[in-house]
């Protein structure tokens, strides 16, 4: 958090009030008065917040951002993907690179990779195979707990 200079005050983006607060946000290249650093959509107050979004002069929060801009989401994060990032596709989900992982053990699952899927979980294919022979269950339950 920069502080001010006594020798000239800023302008909040915000309200447009002058800062006499010791410390200000600066984000998007503009200085704010913490109360006034707020999602356009939501009105969550981004102070504390790691990031925040900007698009045509509006500010957002990473799930507002998200859910407005992004045209795809991950179908294992949920999270967007960006126009730009590589991506594996299976049927007609979408995954990060570092999504595309097996429900089971994890295992990361590259191109050319052997791979399954149920109910739209990916399993490697030791998984899978175990899967379609009836070793565990697709999906924990808990009344299968005794």
């Amino acid at each position: 958090m920069p502080s001010i200079s006594s020798d000239r005050a800023a302008l909040c983006a915000g309200c447009g009030g002058k800062i006499s607060d010791r410390y200000y946000l600066l984000a998007v290249d503009k200085q704010w008065h913490m109360r006034c650093l707020k999602c356009c959509e939501c009105k969550l107050n981004l102070e504390s917040e790691l990031t925040c979004f900007s698009k045509d002069g509006s500010i957002y929060c990473k799930e507002d951002y998200y859910r407005r801009f992004s045209v795809q989401r991950c179908a294992r994060c949920h999270l967007g993907i960006s126009a730009s990032e590589m991506v594996m596709r299976a049927r007609d989900l979408v995954y990060h690179l570092n999504c595309f992982t097996c429900t089971t053990c994890n295992k990361m699952l590259t191109t050319g990779d052997h791979f399954g899927m149920k109910d739209s979980l990916v399993y490697c294919r030791l998984h899978f195979e175990a899967l379609l022979q009836g070793e565990y269950p697709a999906h924990f339950n808990h009344a299968d707990v005794a």
